[in-house]
């Protein structure tokens, strides 16, 4: 008979409630993901203006996937070794993205907006490790449940991200550039509310003790060890090269061959990226109850047989239930492979692992919209993209499908 992992023990005071810490890490991360999936809107104005061919747009997500994998591969180790300065290092994640939004709004050249770029998704890639972290930690009885609600923040930045930028450029008034300075203004009034809710973070004496930079990297590698976590990463990776493709293409695919405007193709695509809204909780909270893989494979079908029909059915109002389909089982779906891979580690390494799994995934993903272009330019269109992803879904599906997970009502990793 196994037992329920243990409530983490939790210090008095509003601010260090479990429940408090979850609404406030989800909040900052709704903001982030409003910046992240804005940005592939703006992208198709940059193109336009600088007159980017679809290689050079390619390169752009790609470097901007570079900087992304570098900070989760190797900030793992430092973020749990560095715990008692989480809430000032999520505060730094929010002045960052003010910085580098800055920095990309007075790039005067493709060839700087390149540097720029690289730099550009590492405040949002570096917010995950601490948070998931935090999370895991005050959340061992619903590991699944948390991390979908902490996602459920980030779909509701991913709903409001593509609209606003939509309706921001759409004004007719308004060029991409002063775009993400609004934005960067938005991130320092953020900031404020991350530093107030979340300053003390980590400092809380709950037993957990914290290793040397040496014994993070040793569990780093005992993690990779482990076949049952790097099958997960396995299968994290393709299907986030079928995200990625997704997220990339989709508004040029919305705008160009559909003709949207800027506000249609921000609506569809908010469809795309922030339906988890509805899915995530409910998907989470039933991975907790009937296991992880019960909830993946099935969703995993169901997403890749959506992506194949999306072509098939053009313009038409067909197209509303299909993508908010995918939307569905977009990031809800990686956030209970991000609950899988927790089920496997001890605390005190949770940002270790998040960081591999992110980290991994973008190194070899790097690659991945430069090989979505060259798809796009061979077949001439850019609803192959979809195909691609489907099939590469459809193989995730059946990797979870063999994977022998760990049910996440046994006890905690710690504890075993």
């Amino acid at each position: 008979m196994t037992t329920a992992a243990p409530v983490a023990p939790q210090a008095p005071g509003i601010k260090n409630n479990r429940a408090f810490v979850l609404g406030s890490l989800s909040v900052g991360h709704g903001l982030s993901h409003m910046f992240d999936q804005g940005f592939p809107i703006l992208l198709i104005e940059i193109a336009a203006v600088m007159g980017l061919s679809t290689v050079r747009v390619a390169t752009l997500l790609s470097v901007r996937q570079g900087g992304s994998s570098a900070t989760s591969l190797g900030g793992g180790p430092f973020i749990d070794r560095l715990k008692s300065y989480w809430g000032l290092i999520l505060t730094a994640c929010m002045l960052g993205h003010a910085i580098t939004y800055v920095a990309v709004g007075a790039s005067p050249s493709f060839a700087l907006l390149v540097v720029v770029i690289f730099f550009l998704s590492m405040p949002g890639s570096l917010w995950h490790l601490p948070s998931a972290a935090a999370i895991s930690q005050r959340f061992p009885d619903r590991r699944g449940f948390a991390i979908s609600m902490h996602g459920f923040g980030s779909n509701l930045g991913n709903v409001s991200g593509p609209i606003i930028t939509g309706a921001l450029l759409g004004l007719g008034f308004l060029i991409w550039r002063q775009v993400f300075f609004i934005y960067a203004g938005l991130a320092v009034f953020m900031s404020f509310f991350v530093w107030w809710s979340l300053r003390g973070l980590g400092r809380e004496d709950d037993g957990i003790r914290v290793r040397s930079l040496t014994d993070q990297f040793i569990s780093a590698a005992a993690l990779l060890k482990n076949p049952v976590v790097m099958a997960l990463i396995f299968a994290a990776l393709l299907r986030g090269i079928g995200l990625n493709a997704l997220f990339n293409w989709t508004p040029f695919y919305l705008r160009e061959t559909l003709e949207m405007s800027y506000f249609q193709a921000g609506v569809y695509y908010s469809l795309l990226t922030g339906m988890g809204i509805i899915s995530a909780p409910v998907l989470g909270w039933l991975s907790d109850v009937w296991g992880r893989k019960a909830v993946l494979v099935p969703g995993f079908i169901i997403a890749a047989l959506l992506s194949l029909t999306v072509v098939s059915v053009g313009s038409s109002l067909l197209l509303i239930p299909v993508m908010a389909g995918l939307g569905l089982f977009s990031f809800a779906l990686h956030q209970i492979i991000q609950a899988s891979v927790l089920d496997y580690v001890g605390r005190g390494t949770e940002a270790t692992a998040i960081g591999l799994l992110f980290g991994i995934n973008g190194v070899i993903g790097i690659g991945s919209p430069l090989l979505a272009s060259f798809i796009i330019d061979y077949w001439g269109s850019y609803g192959t993209v979809y195909y691609y992803a489907g099939i590469l879904t459809l193989i995730t599906a059946a990797i979870i499908f063999v994977i022998p997970l760990r049910n996440p009502s046994a006890a905690d990793p710690a504890q075993s």
